[in-house]
């Protein structure tokens, strides 16, 4: 069962197959962490509920799209995990959209599909606005649908629940790209003489195999992740009445990222500094003005683009993905594959293949912390030219670059919140929602950034089932403590 390679860091070859059931050892832990058994598991998998292949040609130049969205699940079927990402594309002669959204909270789902919605009817009747003026464009698009979905006309109560955006508009000029949370994008491009070779760090992951690069590329960060702790997201949060603080687990060690909060309450706890919706972190200093770049195409060197919510950057490096997507693209289905398993190189596509990959990395994760897969999405754009290849590739002359953000090395932290959820992953990011009305654990990622949505409990007075809702961080708080 599983993928065909033994569970080992070794080569991953062109044999790699994917199967719908995975036997994984998740380690039950004590309160300190002691391994007390090993539980085996066997992991029924989701089939993708999103694929998309395309061609799509701007003057000479032809973008071929492979998108792929798998939903996230429970090993241990406790809980029906609703998929929250989402993502589209949409064109015209002149320009390429490209959006990708990666829910959180309650409304989760209903929040990135109403990204998807908004945004495309938008490029479809503005579109020359945002091609003429590409930065003040992506910049109105995400703010905008902000606005769109936080007014009560949307239907959709956005105070705890939001998303990430990664808005691409592609021109024959480049790449013009906006963000909003983690979501993110890399490009992979032929890089001059004497770059040195990029290599991931080592990991202890068992799932993780190694990626043999079949030529040297150079990644190129497309995007960058906003967090509360870097400085200037931080002094404009504080400044708006807010304030920063990790969780404390039972030992007072602090744990997870950096979150969100209001200074005298236990909200919202958002694990990023910029969102579009979660209404009430708007309140304090979160906001939906992306950060923008522009990078020049360079003709025949750019490669492809890789665009994955972080259900991708939590299992792989950046040089990973380009060295897999490099390694296996022109070999694999240029369309949408097959439903049924088992998944391989002649029935899944590039974006399919990458994103089976991540779910297997997932398994050492879960083996390791007991926590949910989360919800992977993944765009991959080749870039081609109708033009046939120069002898000689043109000159890099331009550098391509993204902004820098500065991390607060230390925070004072004037409070504790603890947080309640059994078997929580409370150094990931976001949080899980929990639909599955028989569910009687709250199972959750706070590493990561959604909520636990919701848990059954009993009434002692009525001893009627009662829902009760968490928030992202503090999903069923025990305690907030002021520190003397």
């Amino acid at each position: 069962m599983g993928a065909c390679c033994t569970n080992s860091q070794g080569l991953i070859t062109e044999t790699v197959s994917y199967e719908n059931l995975k036997i994984i050892s998740i380690k039950e832990k004590d309160a300190k962490g002691k391994v007390l058994r090993l539980d085996d598991i066997t992991v029924s998998l989701t089939y993708p509920s999103y694929q998309h292949y395309e061609k799509i040609n701007l003057d000479k130049m032809v973008f071929e799209f492979s998108s792929c969205v798998i939903p996230g699940l429970d090993p241990r079927a406790l809980i029906n995990k609703e998929c929250q990402d989402a993502l589209f594309y949409t064109s015209n002669e002149s320009a390429i959209l490209v959006g990708l959204f990666d829910g959180h909270g309650k409304e989760g789902q209903k929040v990135s599909h109403f990204c998807c919605r908004y945004m495309k009817e938008y490029f479809q009747e503005r579109s020359w606005e945002m091609i003429s003026k590409p930065e003040e464009g992506i910049e109105n698009i995400i703010e905008e649908c902000d606005r769109a979905l936080r007014d009560k006309s949307s239907g959709i109560e956005a105070g705890l629940s939001g998303t990430t955006a990664l808005v691409m508009l592609i021109t024959v000029d480049g790449y013009h790209v906006g963000s909003v949370g983690d979501s993110r994008a890399i490009l992979g491009t032929l890089p001059p003489p004497g770059v040195p070779v990029e290599t991931p760090p080592p990991s202890t992951n068992r799932y993780i195999r190694q990626i043999e690069p079949i030529r040297l590329l150079k990644t190129v960060p497309l995007s960058v992740d906003q967090k509360p702790n870097h400085e200037a997201e931080l002094k404009r949060i504080e400044k708006s009445g807010g304030t920063v603080r990790q969780l404390t687990d039972d030992y007072g060690n602090k744990i997870g990222p950096f979150r969100v909060w209001q200074k005298n309450g236990v909200l919202p706890g958002l694990a990023m500094s910029r969102s579009i919706g979660d209404g009430i972190a708007k309140e304090i200093g979160v906001i939906s003005t992306p950060v923008y770049h522009f990078f020049p195409h360079i003709k025949f060197r750019d490669q492809f683009i890789v665009i994955s919510s972080d259900g991708v950057w939590d299992v792989f490096e950046n040089i990973e993905v380009i060295n897999f997507v490099e390694r296996f693209r022109k070999k694999c289905f240029k369309g949408i594959g097959p439903k049924p398993y088992p998944h391989r190189l002649e029935n899944s596509s590039i974006s399919q293949l990458t994103a089976e990959e991540a779910r297997y990395r997932w398994f050492g994760i879960c083996e390791e912390e007991d926590v949910m897969i989360d919800d992977i999405s993944v765009v991959v754009i080749e870039v081609g030219s109708i033009e046939p290849q120069p002898m000689q590739l043109p000159p890099v002359s331009v550098k391509r670059k993204t902004v820098h953000m500065n991390v607060v090395a230390e925070i004072i932290q004037d409070k504790d919140v603890t947080s309640a959820a059994p078997r929580g992953d409370l150094l990931r990011g976001s949080f899980i929602p929990a639909n599955d009305p028989k569910a009687k654990k709250a199972r959750l990622d706070p590493k990561r950034g959604s909520y636990v949505a919701k848990e059954e409990k009993k009434s002692s007075s009525e001893g009627e089932e009662e829902e009760t809702e968490g928030i992202e961080g503090v999903p069923f708080v025990n305690t907030e403590i002021n520190k003397p």
